[in-house]
């Protein structure tokens, strides 16, 4: 063999290696140095067409959030709170009506101005719900959240158990919806 085809040998051999290790790099959760995931960061603009749909799987023994959370808000103004131990709250599509719990849940729904909102959608953006690529983070650590939507031109599906993302959409619902999460922990 000669040593140019030596080393084409050896640089295929190191491209191949340097693809297999960017590929396994962008599947796994790389936290910045503020902690937050690679995201977009725009400024987002007032509108009715923004949504975002939120489902909170608390830590076990969480004393603020006994139960499982929906929230859904929307550029409009509207948020609306479901919470408890009811399939419905976790699954929209919950067709076991027999379930003991099926309507145990309390739903609490709340109108903030739209500028309000754009306010809220900016706080989500800046703590990293519009993923700049695929990430894929490990273990279903508690507590988790799901969130999926559109904010501006950007549509994201994210599954995170973030600090960051978390701690905003707990300090959201705890201020917003304190009542909802009260009357809810009384339930079985």
């Amino acid at each position: 063999m000669s040593i140019l085809s030596s080393l084409a040998a050896r640089r295929a051999t190191l491209a191949v290696a340097a693809a297999v290790a960017a590929a396994t790099a962008a599947g796994c959760a790389a936290y910045g140095p503020d902690e937050r995931l690679p995201h977009r960061q725009y400024d987002v603009v007032q509108s009715g067409l923004d949504h975002a749909t939120f489902l909170y799987t608390p830590a076990p023994r969480d004393r603020r959030f006994r139960w499982p959370c929906r929230l859904e808000i929307y550029g409009t103004g509207a948020a609306v709170l479901r919470t408890g131990p009811s399939p419905q709250v976790v699954d929209s599509f919950a067709q076991d009506v027999t379930d003991r719990s099926w309507n145990s849940f309390v739903e609490e729904r709340k109108e903030f101005t739209p500028a309000q909102m754009r306010d809220v959608f900016q706080v989500f953006v800046d703590e990293g719900i519009v993923p700049s690529r695929n990430v894929r983070e490990e273990g279903p650590a508690l507590p988790f959240l799901r969130c999926a939507g559109t904010i501006g031109p950007n549509k994201f599906v994210r599954a995170t158990r973030n600090r960051l993302l978390v701690d905003a959409f707990e300090d959201f619902v705890e201020t917003n919806f304190s009542d909802a999460l009260r009357r809810a922990g009384g339930m079985q």
